[in-house]
């Protein structure tokens, strides 16, 4: 069975205009499309099948046979695209085990594609280059994040895996899509000195130094598949697959065709339930998630 998802849109003080017209969206400062998600906090609606109406929360839940019953008490995984206009705070997300005992949480390990850079220059910050946690404080309390902070060029098709406890940032001129466990734990270290609503934005400097990795130079390029599989690949219309036990989890990044029977095209989200066989129709590149157990 093929379940396709309605998107959720969200508001960001750093979001652009970029998806609007994908996601046919009349609000301004767009900076996250959650696209598979059963978090508390967002869970998107199934638009076709006998379940429509439904969400992907309510279905992980109540239908376990569509996940293969896959024994854990969250859905694991989390898709989003992200449009940045400006830069977003520089950040680090939280360990299991860290996350577990100070959040109620997962911690979360991530992956980046890149979509689309909007300027020859599109940087991105993943890592560090302090050598102890001492060097690391010092900087970070005198504010030297210029040279704290690893900066290089991107490109469209690059591929980035930020496990938790790496400092990161996505910069102004970036469309990408994020795909990460399902957390929602974020914890900014810096944040441009920059208003939301005429006040700060909250930052959590003294857990981030808790979470940091030190040193932090590794830029991964190659996915580890720790908690998930990730792979893009361009789709054969006389190539027969079958989903993973425990389903398989889409994004469309180019084209149009119909999977079993059903639309899909560019900037979809979808699923395809526990050990189900489908075909190809049509030109799709396609980003698709398995998840380990």
């Amino acid at each position: 069975m093929l379940l396709k998802f309605e998107p959720i849109a969200l508001e960001k003080v750093w979001g652009g205009n970029n998806l609007k017209k994908t996601y046919k969206i009349d609000k301004e400062n767009i900076g996250e499309i959650w696209g598979i998600s059963a978090h508390e906090s967002y869970s998107n609606k199934i638009i076709n099948t006998r379940f429509a109406g439904k969400t992907l929360r309510e279905l992980f839940i109540k239908e376990k046979y569509l996940f293969g019953n896959l024994s854990v008490q969250e859905f694991p995984v989390l898709f989003k695209v992200i449009d940045a206009a400006d830069d977003l705070s520089v950040q680090v997300h939280p360990q299991d085990e860290y996350a577990l005992k100070h959040e109620s949480s997962h911690g979360k390990d991530e992956c980046w594609y890149i979509l689309e850079t909007h300027s020859k220059n599109t940087e991105i910050i993943i890592g560090h280059h302090a050598k102890t946690k001492a060097e690391l404080t010092h900087m970070i309390e005198n504010n030297q994040y210029e040279s704290l902070l690893n900066r290089f060029k991107i490109k469209p098709k690059d591929y980035f895996y930020i496990p938790s406890g790496k400092v990161h940032a996505i910069c102004k001129n970036t469309t990408l899509l994020e795909v990460s466990q399902s957390s929602n734990v974020t914890y900014r270290l810096y944040d441009y000195n920059r208003l939301d609503k005429g006040k700060l934005r909250e930052l959590h400097v003294e857990k981030s130094l808790d979470v940091i990795l030190v040193p932090d130079t590794e830029l991964k390029r190659v996915h580890d598949d720790k908690y998930f599989y990730f792979e893009v690949f361009d789709s054969k219309e006389d190539k027969e697959y079958k989903a993973d036990v425990y389903g398989d989890y889409f994004y469309c990044i180019k084209g149009s065709g119909e999977i079993n029977a059903e639309e899909v095209k560019a900037g979809d989200f979808f699923m395809i339930s526990s050990e189900t066989v489908y075909q190809v129709k049509g030109s799709l590149k396609l980003a698709r998630v398995r998840i380990k157990a």
